[in-house]
């Protein structure tokens, strides 16, 4: 496990607050099939298929915790910013959803994950800075 600093927290915050410059998503690894998770008392993360990360061999990865996430289901694309990390990201995991619209319902579970990491975001920033 990787420790980080208050400042390099509020820094990676800060970087994902203002979105990604061209050169963030340059060398980054990707993530393909793909979905946020919760644990039990844990904070938002990305579990996925990863491809060219610069320290994880394995195909699978848990990110560190996530920072912001922007995606567009029509492309199939999108960002993703951990505290380590911008990765790239691709299609979206189909998980089974009770729903007569399932990516309705992946897109108001992305909505509401949006303001679940701005509420976390606040409050790191009021403990670190």
């Amino acid at each position: 496990m990787q420790y980080i600093t208050g400042a390099a927290l509020l820094a990676a915050i800060d970087a994902a607050e203002a979105g990604r410059t061209p050169g963030d998503l340059e060398n980054a690894p990707s993530i393909e099939i793909w979905f946020l998770i919760r644990r039990d008392g844990d904070v938002i993360r990305a579990d996925g298929d990863v491809y060219g990360h610069p320290t994880i061999d394995a195909p699978w990865v848990t990110t560190s915790p996530v920072l912001g996430c922007d995606y567009d289901f029509d492309r199939e694309k999108g960002c993703l910013r951990s505290i380590s990390r911008w990765y790239r990201l691709g299609r979206l995991r189909e998980v089974p959803v009770n729903s007569t619209s399932p990516e309705q319902a992946r897109r108001e579970a992305l909505d509401c994950a949006a303001v679940s990491l701005q509420r976390q975001r606040f409050a790191w920033r009021k403990r670190f800075g």
